[in-house]
């Protein structure tokens, strides 16, 4: 499995309070299949200054966490550094944003707010796209009162990622299962924070998908994880005889 959103980075931000806690994350995370997690901290876009402090902070981390990883002798999955970006200003002249990527790839991690999407949001996306990136929205399944907003996010070429615990939280399962029928959904991530309460579901979720529809949804998703990391187009099918706008309409 790849778990394409998490915050496993020790003291960065809301995630991981300690290397413990993040030694503890990563192994139960390897305990459940996944063998490369995508460490994406919250990073608020405010200028070129704040880009540079975040990677800065970022990479400290990362090196404090790796020199632990080697020294505690259990096994660890794989860590690709990435972000989740909170867009708060116009990106079309910020140079630094290839810097955010998911390493090694043209893939940036999107968080939408969750007040009404404005119009500026798809100017910072065609802003995105017109300098080679990839936006993926992370967790969708947080969003699914903004179906109007889906309607016309859905001609640009955005990735959506779901939250494992949507494909086993009941109501929202059902609305994701909408998305997922129309090839709305993409990849999937644990967007785990700690080891107690906001934990990695991948197994959990997996299980559910391969159960609700059938192991080749999961290869679908898992295809595009690498596809991805490979820096290469994802696969995008619709499953359903449904368009996608009827989809939402339901």
């Amino acid at each position: 499995m790849i778990d394409f959103h998490s915050h496993i980075l020790p003291g960065i931000d809301d995630g991981s309070k300690s290397i413990k806690m993040s030694l503890d994350m990563l192994h139960d995370s390897f305990l459940q299949g996944v063998e490369i997690v995508v460490a994406t901290p919250h990073l608020y876009l405010t200028d070129e200054k704040n880009i540079r402090s975040f990677i800065r902070k970022r990479d400290e981390s990362f090196k404090v966490l790796k020199h632990a990883i080697a020294e505690d002798g259990r096994a660890f999955p794989e860590i690709r550094l990435g972000c989740e970006l909170r867009i708060l200003k116009s990106v079309s002249d910020v140079s630094l944003l290839r810097d955010l990527c998911i390493e090694g790839t043209n893939y940036i991690l999107i968080e939408m707010p969750y007040k009404k999407w404005t119009m500026d949001y798809y100017d910072h996306f065609y802003a995105l796209l017109l300098k080679g990136m990839r936006p993926i929205i992370a967790h969708i399944d947080r969003f699914m009162e903004h179906k109007k907003e889906f309607i016309n996010l859905y001609s640009m070429d955005l990735i959506y990622q779901v939250n494992a615990d949507a494909f086993i939280r009941y109501p929202v399962k059902y609305e994701i299962a909408k998305l997922f029928e129309h090839g709305a959904v993409h990849i999937i991530g644990s967007d785990m924070h700690d080891h107690q309460q906001r934990v990695s579901h991948m197994a959990k979720a997996k299980q559910a998908i391969i159960k609700g529809y059938g192991e080749d949804r999961w290869d679908y998703m898992h295809q595009n994880g690498i596809n991805i990391l490979n820096n290469d187009d994802i696969l995008k099918i619709n499953f359903a005889k449904k368009s996608f706008w009827e989809t939402l309409k339901l």
